[in-house]
């Protein structure tokens, strides 16, 4: 994944106004300007289904530990990942969250100054097509190397363990509802919708550095 999140263009542009839900405060989450490969005709914004889904939430600034012993969390985040079909109906769908960088005001923050968490979110595909397109990958990868010589067993515990890598998006219209956490305690809560972009297939591009022959 890329590590690069300068360049933010705000979400209310770009994507979604963040919202709060409930009683919980708001954060403002941003989407990576390099996650958008396009825009649709309304504006929203479109990622590649092989990139990344790079987003920054800010929330107001905590108070800085005073007292001896005292210490402070870096704020993590967690996501629920709706799918929006074309009639409007919402589902439920797997997301997983890689939280790689945040900052915010030091002791002498003022009033008002806020903190911020980065994060990649995958909206990984569904298990049936995710062994797919590990058996796909890793029957190309057998053009290079004896599978034969391995067992039945060794061929499927490489296959499951390629699984894990298929970084492939699954595709489609969705809300990104996300949480903005110190420790267990949401402290912020916004959203964003993005639409994913069929580009392209794992098993056609392969690893990182390691494309298939």
């Amino acid at each position: 994944m890329r590590t690069s999140f300068r360049y933010l263009i705000l979400v209310q542009v770009l994507v979604l106004c963040s919202v709060a839900f409930g009683d919980d405060k708001p954060a403002l989450c941003e989407l990576e300007t390099k996650s958008i490969v396009s825009r649709s005709s309304s504006g929203l914004a479109q990622v590649s289904n092989l990139g990344d889904i790079e987003i920054r939430c800010r929330v107001a600034a905590r108070p800085f530990p005073t007292k001896p012993g005292e210490s402070r969390n870096g704020l993590t985040a967690a996501t629920e990942a709706y799918l929006i079909s074309s009639d409007g109906t919402e589902t439920l769908v797997a997301s997983e969250v890689l939280v790689h960088g945040g900052g915010g005001p030091g002791l002498n923050a003022a009033e008002g100054q806020q903190e911020y968490v980065d994060f990649y979110v995958h909206i990984p595909l569904e298990a049936e097509e995710r062994d797919s397109e590990a058996r796909r990958y890793f029957a190309k990868l057998g053009k290079d190397w004896p599978q034969a010589q391995l067992s039945e067993e060794a061929k499927q515990q490489a296959i499951e363990r390629m699984g894990e890598m298929v970084y492939q998006q699954r595709v489609g219209h969705f809300r990104l509802n996300c949480r903005v956490l110190d420790g267990d305690r949401a402290i912020g809560v916004g959203a964003i919708e993005v639409e994913v972009l069929f580009k392209g297939r794992f098993s056609d591009v392969g690893l990182p550095a390691a494309p298939p022959a």
